[in-house]
């Protein structure tokens, strides 16, 4: 979604309001990009989830 300009500016917009929150990425947020090329590995994703939240 990040080849879309309005997705790609909201998305910054909400990691910036985590920051603000005390949220920050790699530390308690992860973050995936993706856009209509190159979409996102379900298996990294449970990779990620494997070894950062469970």
């Amino acid at each position: 979604m990040l080849d879309h300009p309005e997705y790609a500016r909201s998305a910054v917009k909400k990691i910036e309001l985590y920051e603000m929150n005390g949220i920050y990425p790699g530390d308690t947020l992860i973050l995936t990009f993706e856009t209509s090329v190159s979409v996102i590995r379900t298996d990294l994703m449970k990779n990620l989830t494997k070894k950062y939240l469970l």
